[in-house]
């Protein structure tokens, strides 16, 4: 899987059981805009996974852009979008590419 993100080509991988190295907690998705990937816990349900994604695209266009931007902003927005179906949009069209 891959989206076309501000440019840039991420392809979308699979991680299972990550914790965040600062305070241990597990990891749902992270991405990596040096590497244009984004990786996501492949243990989730459809939906966890689809708000997840559309979290991770969210941080990697606010980085790209260079704004700052905190979790719970990012939380609401990515839940918003997957409520008005345009994070289940994103994730059909990067599963559309090889």
């Amino acid at each position: 899987m891959k989206l076309d993100i501000g440019g840039h080509k991420y392809q979308i991988k699979t991680m299972k059981d990550q914790k965040n190295e600062e305070n241990g907690n597990m990891l749902l998705g992270r991405h990596d805009v040096k590497e244009c990937e984004i990786w996501l816990d492949e243990d989730m349900n459809h939906t966890r996974t689809v708000e997840t994604f559309m979290h991770e695209v969210l941080h990697v266009i606010l980085t790209n852009t260079g704004n700052g931007h905190d979790e719970k902003l990012i939380d609401g927005i990515s839940n918003g979008l997957l409520q008005l179906g345009a994070a289940d949009f994103l994730w059909k069209k990067a599963k559309s590419v090889k």
